[in-house]
């Protein structure tokens, strides 16, 4: 009866502690081989902050990672309730959005992908916020929309920095 019960106590706290670690794994994954990435710190970079929302309520298809890509290059793939920093060379540049969606109200699956120019200039720090449009039986979408670092700040209050992100939080700018 005794050893019933430890092991069945033994039995939640392994789940327990298993759920627990499921959610310290991160989503967002950047592509540190992109040739917009600046390694060389002593080179002229600028710095980008990468933020996506979480959503009121589950979304589905678009709750899944949204690709995002720089001149037509994977830069990351950005989980959703997450933000990220990269350093990147300064230039003129196209960040395009990429995800998958249900549209017209049955069960087919479109790639949906917005675009936005942005010039990166060298000692300056960027927010690109994945601002969502729900289009409802036109699919979901996200389109890169450059915000203030007080609009940045508001934005990431409930979320979780990932990669370089962690160190250098955007609460702290």
């Amino acid at each position: 009866m005794i050893q019933n019960r430890l092991t069945t106590g033994l039995f939640w706290i392994g789940c327990a502690l298993l759920l627990s670690a499921c959610s310290m794994f991160r989503v967002t994954d950047v592509n540190q081989r992109h040739s917009l990435i600046q390694t060389d710190l002593n080179q002229p970079h600028a710095t980008v902050y990468f933020i996506r929302p979480q959503t009121e309520h589950p979304m589905g298809y678009p709750d899944n990672d949204l690709d995002v890509d720089v001149d037509g290059e994977r830069l990351m793939e950005l989980g959703k309730g997450e933000y990220t920093m990269v350093r990147v060379k300064p230039r003129d540049v196209t960040v395009t959005l990429r995800n998958r969606t249900q549209v017209r109200g049955r069960w087919e699956l479109t790639e949906m992908a917005r675009s936005q120019r942005f010039d990166f200039e060298a000692g300056q720090v960027y927010f690109v916020l994945a601002d969502m449009f729900n289009g409802e039986f036109r699919g979901v979408r996200f389109n890169p929309k450059p915000i203030t670092l007080f609009e940045a700040k508001q934005a990431v209050r409930y979320l979780e920095p990932a990669g370089l992100a962690r160190q250098h939080p955007i609460e702290k700018l």
